[in-house]
């Protein structure tokens, strides 16, 4: 076997779920214990930078239940969300923040019921009240497979009805002719009945997506900050009860930092799990991410112990060759495969040579780590500005700069002279692209948002840029 028949797996979780499903099964590294914590433990909230494998746990936790029977899986995206048709589920002129939260429970509940729906061995504990839901859904045609924006565009149109089941009725005592009233009722009805869901099965919703809202939309922001505090509220019900559910949220660590609201912290306590593959590259080999990588090559060769004795040079410029990999990503899972498979492309038979190794990482910075930096920017700045930025580097010609070097420097082109420089150097630093260092007597220090996800930018530092950018940038 050679080194370019090694498969590492895909950008996309969704993609390796498709083509090679056991790379997120038995290819899934999980030292943290991440998957018995998203099943049952406490934690709702799986926080990390994109890249982290926030969606691979939702890709292993789908396949897991072709493997046991009394698992349950549902996969919510929300990229395609329609949060305008979302603002007008719940009718009539209450404030956002009353109206939010009951049109997620809507959309929640009714996906979850349909989960329910699909267990044969499913009950409550008020049987008939359980019945009648399910009935009553059916009626309005929401036992289906439709997605949620599906869901969320059908109850917004003014047309539909909801058809409250009659003993649901029996206890309703505000006119049931006010759509405006019956779904916040129903809601509450709904909620009760799914505390007392009882069965020998698990059932798991994953909300996933979020990665992809990252624009200046305050509906979105808002609705999503009623969505976390939702799922927190639906998820102790569930517990308080002993059901046997269970709401998962992976959301971007920064997009969760810029949501209105003042019990984030409080979740971020209580709920959160924090996606952190950083570790101290003085070891290596006690690195999670060449474990990931050991792993994976074991599974396309069992007799593969360590990919890289054996397939790569032993240093890179006089560097361990971990060390130096490692240091040309932002210490996550995507960065670190997506390299090794862009070195893939210039291996042979035996053992990569340090120039092949070199040609991989300079095809890696100008065909992935660039492009995957402009992608983390969309929603910060537009893509011409964004483009811009990164041409305004390169002319500078230098991995490290101040940002009055920058400033002068974009003066002297009218091209770069109208970027907001200041918000865009905190942008970069956000998202890894840059970091600052501080040149000390007793040697150099390094300040990263990946490493320390409480950094925050010196902007009268001194700025320097990440290694996997300098190829693409010309910078070396």
């Amino acid at each position: 076997m050679t080194f370019a028949d090694i498969d590492f797996g895909y950008a996309s979780a969704e993609q390796e779920g498709a083509r090679n499903p056991t790379l997120l099964l038995e290819g899934f590294l999980d030292h943290d214990r991440i998957i018995p914590e998203a099943r049952s433990g406490h934690k709702f909230l799986f926080l990390g930078n994109k890249g982290s494998g926030k969606s691979a746990i939702a890709e292993h936790l789908r396949l897991l239940q072709s493997q046991e029977s009394h698992l349950f899986v549902q996969t919510i995206y929300l990229s395609d969300f329609p949060y305008t048709d979302f603002k007008r589920i719940i009718r009539g002129d209450a404030e956002p923040e009353s109206k939010y939260p009951t049109a997620w429970s809507w959309l929640l509940l009714i996906t979850l019921f349909n989960s329910f729906n699909k267990d044969q061995g499913a009950h409550s504990k008020k049987e008939r009240a359980y019945h009648s839901a399910l009935e009553a859904l059916e009626k309005m045609d929401l036992l289906t497979d439709q997605d949620l924006a599906q869901v969320a565009r059908a109850t917004s149109k003014r047309s539909f009805t909801v058809k409250t089941p009659v003993n649901f009725e029996l206890e309703y005592q505000s006119s049931v002719d006010e759509e405006g009233v019956r779904i916040p009722f129903f809601v509450d009805r709904l909620r009760e009945i799914a505390a007392n869901f009882k069965s020998d099965s698990d059932h798991l919703l994953v909300i996933d997506g979020l990665d992809d809202i990252l624009t200046g939309r305050k509906v979105q922001y808002d609705s999503l900050a009623a969505l976390i505090l939702e799922v927190s509220r639906l998820n102790t019900i569930f517990q308080r009860n002993g059901a046997p559910v269970k709401i998962i949220l992976l959301c971007r660590t920064d997009l969760f930092e810029r949501l209105p609201g003042t019990n984030k912290n409080k979740i971020r306590q209580d709920s959160a799990f924090h996606l952190d593959w950083y570790k101290n590259i003085n070891k290596p080999w006690e690195s999670d991410l060449i474990q990931l990588a050991n792993l994976r090559a074991g599974l396309s060769n069992d007799e593969i112990d360590n990919v890289f004795s054996e397939f790569l040079p032993y240093e890179l410029n006089d560097t361990l060759t971990q060390v130096f990999l490692i240091d040309m990503t932002r210490h996550n899972p995507r960065d670190f495969l997506q390299l090794l498979i862009h070195m893939q492309k210039f291996s042979g038979e035996g053992r990569l040579s340090e120039a092949e190794a070199l040609n991989g990482i300079g095809d890696y910075s100008r065909k992935y780590f660039l492009p995957e930096m402009k992608d983390e920017l969309v929603g910060y700045f537009d893509t011409e500005e964004v483009a811009r930025v990164f041409n305004l580097i390169t002319h500078l010609g230098k991995n490290e700069f101040t940002l009055e070097e920058l400033n002068v420097k974009s003066q002297s082109y009218d091209h770069f002279a109208r970027l907001d420089l200041d918000s865009i150097v905190h942008a970069l630093f956000e998202c890894g692209a840059i970091g600052n260092v501080d040149v000390r007597p007793n040697g150099r220090f390094y300040k990263w948002k990946f490493r320390n996800k409480n950094a925050s930018l010196d902007k009268l530092g001194r700025l320097v840029v990440h290694k996997g950018l300098y190829k693409a940038l010309n910078l070396v």
